[in-house]
């Protein structure tokens, strides 16, 4: 996977969650994917992490209207197939980054399959602000 690739799943990532679209996240997903989310909560399948995603973007969710930014940190080659894309999370337009909520470091594992890149492992978490 090169840089751009990376950048791109990183990117519609991203779009997804600021667009509050759980059904164009989940599809950035393969179908046996497992997710630790912010919370620290064990998601082991898309159909489940689906049910998730729209949960926390639908009105009234804890993630409604969220606008937040992944920042590329590194992105790491651990087979030809399989690399690692780690990026610091931050709410978009923060006005004090010392105390933001949505802080942390998400490192998404992509697989590439059928000629596709898409997470096949994710976590999510949170920085400590104090």
């Amino acid at each position: 996977m090169t840089n751009s690739e990376a950048l791109n799943l990183l990117v519609r990532y991203e779009d997804a969650f600021n667009g509050n679209d759980a059904d164009s996240m989940n599809a950035l997903f393969w179908e046996d994917s497992t997710f630790v989310n912010f919370g620290g909560g064990l998601v082991t399948d898309r159909d489940e992490l689906l049910a998730k995603q729209r949960f926390v973007f639908a009105p009234g969710g804890p993630l409604h209207d969220v606008d937040v930014t992944y920042r590329h940190e590194v992105t790491v080659e651990l087979t030809p197939t399989v690399v690692q894309i780690v990026a610091r999370q931050r709410t978009r337009d923060s006005t004090d980054p010392a105390h933001d909520p949505m802080h942390g470091v998400i490192i998404l594992t992509a697989e590439f399959r059928d000629d596709d890149w898409r997470i096949r492992t994710g976590q999510n978490t949170p920085v400590s602000t104090g």
